[in-house]
C-alpha cells in the first residue's frame, strides 16, 4: 500500500505528465493502480478517459478535500499503489494529499521562479509532517530539460537549498509532449530510458512497489 502525491505550488511544470507516465508504466508492471486527479482542471482524468491506450487503471477525479481525504483512505487498502495529481496550494485538496501520502514528488522547470516555487513546496511538505507526527519524504524532480547552462544552474541552485533531489531528470522530448494528446506511453527510445531510471529510483528510495510479476504475466 503506498501513496505517491505529485504536487507543486506553482503551475506548468509538469505535475499531469508525470503522473501519466507513472500510472501507464506501473499498470503495464502488473500494478493495481488507482489515480487521484484532485486538480479542478481534470486534465488527468480526461486523458484517461479519452486518449490514454495502455493497460487500464482506475482514475477518480475528487477535487473537493474533505470528500478526497475520504476516498484515499478508502482505496488505499485496494490498491498497489494511489497516486494522485495536485492543483496548486490554491487548492487545499493538494495539502490534504501531501498529507495522506507516504512520499511527494515535487516537478520543476529550470527557471528561477521555478525553482523558487519547488523550495516552497518541500518546504510545506516538512511542515505537514511535522504537523501529522510522521515521515513524509519528499524529493525534487528536474523535468523538461535541456542540456544547457540553466539547467546545471538549476541543478547547483537545488543543491545549494538543500533540497531533496532525485538523481534521475526527465528531458525536454518530443515523446513526452505527445503524451497528453496520443495517449501512448513511450516504450522505446531515449523518454523510455528516462521512465525506467525514474521507476527504478523511486523503488530503490522505497516509493513505489515492485513489479506484480505473477499479476503481468496472468493478463497478457
Amino acid at each position: 500500500m503506498f501513496v505517491l502525491t505529485i504536487a507543486s505550488s506553482k503551475g506548468g511544470p509538469g505535475k499531469s505528465t508525470v503522473a501519466m507516465i507513472l500510472c501507464g508504466y506501473l499498470a503495464a508492471d502488473g500494478l493495481k493502480i488507482v489515480a487521484v486527479d484532485a486538480d479542478p482542471a481534470e486534465a488527468f482524468s480526461r486523458w484517461a478517459a479519452h486518449a490514454y491506450e495502455g493497460r487500464p487503471f482506475e482514475t477518480i477525479a475528487e477535487a473537493d478535500e474533505t470528500r478526497l481525504a475520504h476516498l484515499i483512505d478508502l482505496k488505499v487498502d485496494h490498491a498497489d499503489l494511489v497516486i494522485i495529481d495536485t492543483a496548486g496550494f490554491g487548492n487545499r485538496a493538494a495539502a490534504v494529499a501531501m498529507t495522506a501520502a507516504d512520499a511527494i514528488l515535487v516537478p520543476t522547470l529550470s527557471g528561477e521562479a521555478d525553482i523558487t516555487e519547488a523550495e516552497k513546496t518541500i518546504r510545506l511538505a516538512e511542515g505537514l509532517a511535522r504537523a501529522a507526527r510522521r515521515d513524509i519524504p519528499a524529493a525534487v524532480l528536474l523535468n523538461r530539460q535541456r542540456r544547457t547552462q540553466l539547467a546545471r544552474h538549476a541543478a547547483t541552485e537545488i543543491t545549494n537549498a538543500k533540497l531533496p533531489r532525485l538523481e534521475t531528470s526527465l528531458s525536454d522530448l518530443v515523446a513526452f509532449g505527445e503524451l497528453s494528446y496520443s495517449g501512448r506511453i513511450p516504450t522505446s527510445g531515449p523518454a523510455a530510458a528516462e521512465v525506467v531510471a525514474l521507476i527504478s529510483e523511486l523503488r530503490n528510495r522505497g516509493w513505489l512497489p515492485a513489479a506484480n510479476a505473477k499479476r503481468n504475466s496472468a493478463t497478457r
